[in-house]
Parts: structure tokens; C-alpha cells; sequence
């Protein structure tokens, strides 16, 4: 009896031991008290002689990360619930950079101190220690019988429709629309993207591939499927191409539903000449309706204009002079306009992956365009200091402040600009004539505030987009310094030169005059004045 009193006492000092192995003192850990301490140190011994998944690992996801990491809906579709998840990112790096808050990866855990270097050394550990042996498909991946509704339509269900279904569908692709699978599986999009070819977005996003059988069974029923699309019969008549009784019926047709009042998408109302002339001549309207990038494809959500209807719009456009009286809307300098100032600067520094654009939609807010801002960030048109939108940018806690950290907060200029546009009544309007002094170009006064208001969103923080960070001189300067064509030039981003991936992302290209001043500013020998 004594023997095994003294056999179970050991075993329990010894588990305590252990679980203390990785435990902080209080004042040790990082905090508002003591910010100096990054990341927390353990000052007691590291116990790393027995790492295992169940009695290590597996309570460290616990504490810090299963609480997003699981459930219905897991964070980045990843349940840590799931051993297959978790070896799922282990092997591929993520985990250990995310923990480890490497360059390229999103700091975990998230809105959280940083796990201490004893817990990291732990995972690193295990994490070189294991062979990652995935569990096999042992299913006989039985090909004699694939039908859509049967075997694919469950194999999207399962891995793409969270992501890739109703009520804001990714890409404007909605997969429970046979006609939206049908598309992206005739023109090869599907199969490249689920078996991660070159030149395709992998999918399922972060998350696991999926399985060799299902890949087999898409790529069959592809192969052994005519996609039948009703063929246009009527003749495509040029001969008389007019706005009213050609081009205005097309747009009726495809484009007014969304592109009307009360709140036209993208504050184009079609029913106004002048909205359609203004995006027929900057190129917009062509490069929508022919979905050539970095253009939002139109009609969003819907199956695209017949060739004969794009053939008729692109004749239209090449045989009209657009007269917009002494060459467009001057731009009044006391005005703040919706489409120039205030959506590129929320595009930049809030309309973006994981805050407010359209799929993550935080907090059910999304600014990506008027109507989405007007519809969802509180604004009272006339009274800044009770439009929700305010608020949340003036916040002095930075628990409620938009946008939250790391990010920056909005600088008084660009908090201004919000005010000002709120205070004249919250009005979807734009100019493009605007008084442009692309000679005396200074850095503090011309350039930076151009990648303030329609970069740095995207561009500043601990993972700045592309790992291109622009937020002081010498950031902005490394970046024009680079040659047009070549990754990472300032010039040719926002010139959406070959090369270069066009600027800024998901937004209007800058206007001309902004190109200018930065060019003009890179060819003067980029001064820091």
C-alpha cells in the first residue's frame, strides 16, 4: 500500500511539474503595466523531454486558440478541434509562423499576448519530432456513377458553398446556382483552383485540399458534361447602334436593378446619361462588362453580356464623342466628394480582408461602396456627431477605435474629410476636373498624403499587404525606387503597368493628376521635403 501511495504522489508531482513547465508569474507578463517584456519569459525550466499532441499541444490550442478555432463556423475555416486541421497547418508552416509572428503571416493569437517562448518551443518541437501521416481515403473512389446533384453538388457543399453561397457569395460566384458552377467549370477556373495549378487561386482557402478522389470526380463529371448555354439566335445588328434604342435597353436589362436610385451600386445611377458616359470614357464600363482585371466583373452576380451586346456597347463608345460641357464636374475645392475622397480613403484603411469589405463584413459593416456605407455605418446625413462612422474613428479607447490596432489610427486630416462630407449631407458625388499642381510636388504635402489616404490601409501594421509597408519616407521611397515593370514599383502599381499588380486593390485607379505629382516627385530624385 505504501509503495503505490508513493508511485501515485510521484506521478502528480511530476504532472504538476509539467504544466507548470510553461506557466508566467504574473508580473512577467507583457502588458498595459509592463509593456517592456516581449514576449513574456518563463523563468522556470522548459520541460521539453516529453512533448506529446494530447498532453502538450493539444491544451496549449486549447487555451489560446480553440475558442475561434472551432464550432460551427471556425475561424479561416480551420476547427483546431480536428487533429487533421491542426496537422493540416503544422506541416505547411502556418501554425509556427502565426505563433511565432513571422513576416507573411497573421499574428496569433489573435487580439491576444503572444504565446510564451516556452509554449512556442514546445509546438516548434513537436512539430519537427512528428511525421505528419494524413489518414488515408480508404474509400474505393467509385467513378462508374457521377451525377451533379449526387456526387458534386455535395463535394462543394461540404468544402466551397460557406464560402462561395448566399447572401454576399465570394467572387460574386454563388455555387448554389448551377449556372455560377457550370461557368467556372467550362472555362477550366474549377479544376485549376481545387488542384492548386499555377496561376489559379488554391481552394478550398485556408483550409485542406481536398482529397485526390474528390478532385477525380469533379475533374470526370467536367469531362463527361456538355455545358449547354442558350446560344444568342438573334442577328447581331451594328448597322444602327444608338444610345436610347440600343445601349440604354442592354443596361436596363443587366445593370439598372442594382445601378438606380435611391442608392445606386457604386453611386452610378444608369438612368443618368452622364454616369454612363462618365465610366464609357474612363474605360470602366468596357473593362466590367468584358471582366478583364483589375475590373469588378458586371453584371455582379449574373451571367455575362452576350458577346453581340458587348460588340454593340464597344461600337457605341467608339463612335461617340463624349461632351461633359468643359470636360467633366470641376472639382470644388470646399467640397469633400464621396467618390474622391472618402471611399478610397475607407477602401484603404477599412474596406479591406478581415475588417469591412464585402466577404468579412465585421460586425455586419461593410464600406466598400455607398451603398453598402450608407446602409451600414450608422451615417446621419448633416450631423457628424451622431453617425455611427464618427464615432468609431474619433474613439479614444482602443478597444472601440476604428481602425483597431495594430493599425494605425485615422490622422486628423483624414478624420476631417469624413466630417466634412457627413456635415454636407453625406452626398454620393464625385468631380474629375480639379485643380492640379503636378510642378511644386513636396513629399509631406503631396505624395505621403496621396499613400495615406489611398495605401495605407493596406500598406502600414505588422503584415502589411505583399510585405510592403508604407509609412514614412523611406518605405515609400525603397518602393519608387523600383522600375516600372518590376514587383513591388510604386509607379507601376498605380499605373497598372504590365508587371505590376494594379493599385489600389479593388479600388479606382488614382486620378491623373496624383500620378503626376508622383511621378513628377520620383523623376525630381524623390526629395524628403
Amino acid at each position: 500500500m505504501n509503495k503505490l501511495l508513493f508511485n501515485f504522489l510521484f506521478i502528480l508531482f511530476s504532472g504538476i511539474i509539467l504544466i507548470s513547465s510553461c506557466k508566467h508569474k504574473p508580473e512577467e507578463i507583457a502588458g498595459p503595466n509592463n509593456p517592456t517584456i516581449e514576449p513574456p519569459i518563463d523563468t522556470l525550466v522548459c520541460d521539453s523531454s516529453d512533448v506529446t499532441y494530447q498532453g502538450i499541444v493539444y491544451p496549449i490550442l486549447e487555451t489560446y486558440c480553440i475558442s475561434c478555432h472551432s464550432g460551427p463556423t471556425p475561424s479561416g475555416a480551420l476547427d483546431f478541434s480536428d487533429y487533421r486541421d491542426v496537422a493540416f497547418v503544422a506541416q505547411s508552416g502556418q501554425l509556427a509562423g502565426a505563433i511565432k509572428h513571422l513576416d507573411g503571416f497573421e499574428p496569433m493569437p489573435q487580439d491576444g499576448n503572444k504565446l510564451s517562448n516556452c509554449e512556442i518551443s514546445l509546438i516548434e518541437k513537436w512539430i519537427n519530432d512528428t511525421t505528419f501521416v494524413m489518414p488515408p481515403d480508404i474509400t474505393d473512389c467509385d467513378t462508374s456513377f457521377v451525377t451533379y446533384p449526387e456526387t458534386i453538388y455535395p463535394i462543394l457543399q461540404a468544402n466551397c458553398i460557406s464560402c462561395h453561397g448566399p447572401p454576399l457569395p465570394e467572387a460574386g460566384l454563388d455555387f448554389t446556382d448551377y449556372s455560377d458552377v457550370a461557368y467556372v467549370a467550362e472555362n477550366g477556373t474549377l479544376l485549376g483552383a481545387i488542384k492548386h495549378l499555377s496561376g489559379f487561386e488554391p481552394m478550398p482557402q485556408n483550409a485542406p485540399p481536398l482529397t485526390d478522389c474528390e478532385i477525380t470526380l469533379i475533374e470526370k463529371w467536367i469531362k463527361d458534361t456538355i455545358f449547354i448555354i442558350p446560344p444568342d439566335t438573334t442577328i447581331c445588328d451594328s448597322s444602327n447602334v444608338t444610345y436610347p434604342g440600343t445601349v440604354f435597353p442592354i443596361l436596363q436589362q443587366n445593370c439598372i436593378t442594382c445601378h438606380s436610385q435611391p442608392i445606386p451600386a457604386g453611386g452610378l445611377d444608369f438612368n443618368d446619361y452622364e454616369n454612363v458616359a462618365f465610366v464609357a470614357q474612363s474605360g470602366q464600363l468596357m473593362g466590367a462588362i468584358r471582366q478583364l482585371p483589375p475590373y469588378t466583373p458586371m453584371p455582379e452576380n449574373g451571367p455575362p453580356l452576350t458577346d453581340c451586346e458587348i460588340g454593340l456597347i464597344q461600337k457605341w463608345i467608339n463612335d461617340t464623342t463624349f461632351n461633359t460641357g468643359s470636360g467633366g464636374i470641376s472639382c470644388d475645392p470646399d467640397t469633400i466628394y464621396f467618390q474622391n475622397d472618402v471611399l478610397p480613403l475607407l477602401q484603404s484603411s477599412c474596406g479591406i480582408a478581415g475588417c469591412h469589405d464585402q466577404q468579412s463584413a465585421q460586425d455586419g459593416v461593410v464600406l466598400t461602396s455607398y451603398l453598402s456605407v450608407m446602409q451600414t455605418a450608422g451615417v446621419v446625413p448633416f450631423d457628424p456627431q451622431e453617425s455611427e462612422i464618427y464615432e468609431v474613428i474619433t474613439e479614444n479607447d482602443p478597444d472601440d477605435r476604428m481602425p483597431p490596432p495594430p493599425a494605425a489610427p485615422l490622422n486628423s486630416d483624414q478624420i476631417q474629410i469624413i466630417y466634412k462630407w457627413i456635415a454636407q449631407g453625406a452626398l454620393n458625388n464625385y468631380c474629375d476636373q480639379e485643380d492640379c499642381d503636378s510642378v511644386n510636388v513636396i513629399f509631406s504635402e503631396t505624395v505621403f498624403p496621396i499613400i495615406q489616404n489611398k495605401c495605407y490601409g493596406c500598406h502600414s501594421g505588422s503584415n502589411p499587404s505583399g510585405g510592403i509597408s508604407l509609412t514614412n519616407y523611406n518605405q515609400v521611397k525603397a518602393q519608387a525606387s523600383i522600375p516600372v515593370g518590376s514587383p513591388g514599383s510604386l509607379l507601376g502599381a498605380i499605373t497598372w503597368a504590365n508587371g505590376n499588380t494594379p493599385m489600389p486593390q479593388n479600388g479606382n485607379q488614382l486620378s491623373e493628376c496624383n500620378i503626376a505629382q508622383i511621378r513628377n516627385w520620383i523623376d525630381d530624385g524623390m526629395p524628403d521635403n
